[in-house]
């Protein structure tokens, strides 16, 4: 059996991904602000705010790699790695279809208000973001394997399917011995490495072609795996210079994203700043690790997952009420901006507390005891409620 309950959490992750969670928020609500205020003629930060995406593939890489310590040489067994799949599955599945039957649900009420209103049917189903057949690859989270152009339904679940694709690469990781892991690793890399020359040769971002997803998580994915394995090279670094890469690193990502330099540039820096708040020292750490940002980081997925349906609901609601779109006035729509930070960050408090550690925890006991008992030897499953010799 793999041991990682004693895995220590890297907090200062832990805050990244909350403000990652954060920026992405900032990126899809910030349409909502009066075109007076439009913080895209001040700066393109909030514009490549997407690679806030690629930044959480580049964490999921590292945290993988970190728990399940990658660099072991012994190939896990295959009880082993289902175990690490079911681990997997009931962390993002269960907060994933609850939020697609959330959206289902809102949109076929939306289509039944406006026929019982004699309004022209919609909102169901779309000839491109809502369709049967996406509905399908939502049930079983590939649907952004490249079979669609884009996002479709509950949009943000786009890069849990990209992820969940990064986790089949993970396992089948291992499940092969040292060397052929390191052999595979090098695979990954250069696919990666094939990937982001294609954006700089084409002059393209990495969202621009959707149907590249998973190499577009794998890529990151692969990068926050190699972190891990040169995770050494800061460790002998005194506080005082990792403290000044920390910083300098911190001023480029935002000049980077400021000036809107390269994607392959932003995502590099992104890297960096991973791997030099692993060991949570330095300055920057520090600044990370408060409770606000903690607790944010703790209820990002949550976060994430929602934010798309409380702008759709806030928007529909607001309109429906004044009669007047949300950026009619400059005072409106920053309090409606305002309104639905506050309305997803409170969903993902009762989300997390009661949808998704209660499922998660749920499906981890009924899936590894299931497992246990099938990988038992015949003589325990005398002792094991429900079973029989077989």
């Amino acid at each position: 059996m793999m041991h990682i309950s004693h895995k220590k959490e890297i907090r200062s992750h832990t805050s990244l991904r909350g403000w990652a969670a954060m920026m992405v928020v900032f990126v899809h609500f910030r349409y909502y602000l009066h075109s007076s205020i439009d913080p895209d003629e001040i700066t393109l930060y909030f514009y490549k705010g997407y690679l806030w995406v690629d930044f959480f593939f580049i964490l999921s890489g590292f945290v993988m790699a970190y728990v399940y310590d990658i660099e072991h040489p012994r190939r896990y067994s295959m009880q082993d790695t289902l175990h690490y799949l079911i681990a997997r599955i009931a962390r993002i599945y269960p907060l994933h279809f609850i939020t697609l039957v959330a959206t289902v649900l809102f949109f076929t009420l939306l289509a039944l208000i406006n026929w019982g209103l004699g309004k022209e049917a919609c909102c169901l189903f779309d000839d491109s973001l809502r369709t049967p057949e996406s509905l399908a690859a939502n049930l079983f989270l590939i649907h952004s394997w490249g079979m669609f152009d884009w996002v479709t339904w509950n949009f943000p679940s786009w890069s849990l399917s990209a992820e969940f694709f990064c986790y089949l690469l993970f396992a089948a990781l291992l499940t092969i011995n040292g060397d052929n892991r390191k052999l595979a690793l090098v695979v990954l890399s250069c696919i990666a490495v094939l990937f982001y020359c294609l954006c700089m040769a084409t002059d393209s971002d990495v969202n621009d072609n959707f149907r590249l997803s998973t190499i577009r998580a794998a890529s990151a994915f692969t990068i926050g795996m190699l972190l891990f394995l040169a995770r050494n090279a800061v460790s002998t670094l005194p506080d005082k210079y990792l403290t000044s890469i920390q910083i300098v690193a911190s001023i480029a990502l935002f000049l980077s994203l400021h000036f809107g330099v390269t994607d392959v540039l932003v995502i590099g820096l992104m890297a960096l700043i991973v791997l030099v708040t692993w060991e949570d020292r330095g300055y920057l750490c520090t600044c990370l690790d408060t409770r606000g940002l903690h607790t944010i980081g703790v209820l990002s997925f949550s976060i994430y997952m929602w934010h798309y349906l409380v702008q759709f609901v806030a928007k529909q609601d607001w309109e429906n009420i004044t009669g007047l779109p949300v950026e009619s006035s400059v005072t409106g729509s920053i309090l409606f901006v305002a309104g639905m930070v506050g309305s997803a960050i409170s969903i993902a408090i009762w989300s997390y507390r009661h949808l998704e550690m209660p499922t998660r925890k749920w499906i981890n006991l009924r899936l590894n005891g299931l497992l246990e008992a099938k990988y038992a030897p015949s003589w325990q499953l005398a002792w094991i409620p429900g079973e029989r010799r077989r």
